[in-house]
């Protein structure tokens, strides 16, 4: 058996397989580009639509009552309109226990913290993990074998 003639057969292989990979990955990015312009571009048409339809409601109450702020009450309503597209801001959940409660009302506000915050996490579809480090007391937390106990 020639093992030379085999390597050289395997390394020809893997080489094919990369440079098949290298051309899929190529084109998964030309695709990510074209796509994120899509996305720009619809963005940037959906904004300028927006700032339309409120120069035109403007326009339109200026016609019918002409008041003198009206460039604060379009910047109002910019700022509500901005407010009711933007996602809700993620609950702030209490980074100490309230040191005046039993151990066992502590445990169970615990509990009730991380419900709230797997809740939270689910609705956000994201991952709960601790934000201050990785080697503190609150992340022995987050790291429990089961939360039954």
């Amino acid at each position: 058996m020639d093992y030379a003639a085999e390597f050289e057969q395997i390394a020809a292989e893997t080489l094919r397989r990369s440079v098949m990979l290298r051309e899929e990955l190529d084109d998964i990015d030309r695709q990510t580009v074209i796509r994120a312009q899509q996305v720009a571009a619809n963005a940037a048409r959906r904004f300028d639509e927006v700032v339309e339809l409120l120069a035109q409601e403007a326009a339109e109450a200026e016609i019918a009552e002409p008041q003198p702020d009206s460039h604060e009450v379009q910047e109002e309503r910019i700022q509500s309109i901005a407010r009711a597209v933007a996602p809700p801001p993620p609950p702030v959940f209490p980074a100490e226990p309230d040191p005046t409660l039993t151990p066992e009302q502590q445990r169970q506000a615990e509990i009730r913290a991380a419900v709230a915050r797997a809740r939270a996490a689910r609705e956000a579809r994201s991952v709960v993990a601790p934000s201050d480090g990785d080697y503190d007391s609150e992340s022995e937390y987050y790291r429990r074998s089961t939360w039954l106990d």
